[in-house]
């Protein structure tokens, strides 16, 4: 019950705002004007001012449909096969153990943005917005262990499962025609959900989470390219 009240103050609070807002400024010529209908790709950038990505290794970009609404996407995918052979020798005695193991890994996230856009002056819009996103993790690792006499074996695996609604509030700057820096910081709600597993020769043990987690998102400082 009070998770409940919380979010239905929380979202009336948004609502008031955005609507203060959108109301309470012009609506004049600005950069906005030129932006409806254009695609944009969009990278962050870190400490060292190196790009890197921006919600989404594989893509991360958005799509103005109108010139204060845009909708933004960014897609993480990533997979992983690979295999260790390590040969452990102890000094002065025949004892040689090898371990071998096997990792197998996929993962996939998946965010998604409903932008609107409020005009403050010819060249920095003030943004607010938010969406669902969903991510999956699967991953197994086998271990050999290889000694003069015996062999153990065992099995690792885990998988997990989030999904939520994700809610941003920034600044853009139009520096340049087709050009533009970013700051934006949220806040998240989300279900997570895992499951692990350890299967051994003498024993299996298995370990199951869920949860509500209210979170907040780390400040994105970016650069956005548009087409």
């Amino acid at each position: 019950m009070l998770l409940q009240s919380f979010l239905k103050i929380y979202f009336a609070f948004l609502f008031a705002a955005l609507l203060f807002v959108t109301t309470g400024f012009s609506q004049s010529t600005s950069y906005l004007d030129s932006l409806d209908g254009k695609f944009a790709l969009q990278f962050r950038i870190t400490n060292n001012f190196s790009l890197s990505n921006f919600q989404g290794t594989i893509l991360s970009g958005k799509y103005h449909f109108s010139n204060r609404d845009a909708i933004r996407l960014g897609v993480s995918l990533q997979f992983d096969d690979s295999e260790s052979d390590e040969i452990n020798k102890q000094k002065d005695t025949n004892l040689v153990i090898r371990n071998i193991e096997n990792l197998t890994g996929f993962s996939i996230t998946i965010n998604t943005q409903y932008m609107r856009y409020i005009h403050l002056n010819n060249d920095i819009g003030l943004f607010s917005g938010g969406g669902p996103f969903i991510s999956y993790t699967s991953t197994t690792s086998k271990n050999e262990q290889i000694g003069i006499e015996e062999t153990h074996r065992s099995e690792r695996t885990s998988d997990s499962f989030s999904a939520g609604l994700d809610m941003i509030l920034g600044v853009e700057w139009m520096f340049y025609r087709y050009m533009s820096l970013s700051a934006e910081y949220g806040i998240k709600f989300f279900y997570y959900s895992s499951n692990r597993v350890f299967d051994g020769e003498f024993s299996i043990s298995e370990t199951n989470e869920n949860s509500f987690r209210i979170t907040h998102n780390h400040v994105n400082f970016g650069i956005t390219v548009y087409f």
